[in-house]
């Protein structure tokens, strides 16, 4: 065997050693975008049962208990009405609440929430509690310190909006 062939013998093994490499990379990308989709639908579910958790808890925290549900209806109505020991309750429900509501706006940016309907609804309800005479209340007295900044942006924002529309 002359060295041309051997050569050539081994730019041919060399030339099948570059494909069955780029195949290899191509296979490999291949598996990486699998794992990557899976991930973030896995991330997607992992945010909608965070949420659905945390919806849960508070339903269990207010509707189930009596005393419970009544500051909660009762502060949403006429916050100054409630006794202290009350006032105290409602606060910590009503900050429970929109703590909901922040983790719902923050999963939507982060883009793992992936149910705008729901969003929306969401954000809609929120809204319509934040507007109730009793909320307004408690807002007014704890302004800047209850909510987190972007939920207090997004319901000031909202309400001025329906102001200068005439939608309240």
């Amino acid at each position: 065997m002359t060295l041309e062939t051997l050569a050539a013998w081994g730019e041919f093994v060399g030339g099948i050693g570059g494909l069955v490499a780029a195949i290899a990379v191509v296979a490999s990308l291949i598996f990486v975008g699998v794992q990557i989709k899976a991930s973030v639908r896995q991330a997607s579910v992992d945010s909608y049962s965070t949420i659905t958790s945390l919806w849960t808890n508070f339903t269990n925290a207010v509707a189930a208990n009596e005393d419970s549900w009544r500051v909660f209806h009762n502060g949403i109505r006429d916050y100054d009405a409630l006794s202290d020991m009350d006032k105290s309750r409602f606060n910590f429900l009503i900050g429970m609440y929109y703590g909901i509501q922040d983790t719902v706006m923050v999963h939507e940016s982060l883009g793992v929430w992936k149910n705008p309907e729901t969003y929306s609804r969401v954000m809609e309800e929120g809204y319509r509690i934040f507007k109730m005479p009793g909320v307004q209340a408690w807002w007014h007295s704890h302004q800047g310190r209850v909510f987190a900044p972007r939920v207090e942006a997004y319901m000031i924002e909202r309400a001025r909006n329906d102001q200068r529309s005439g939608s309240e």
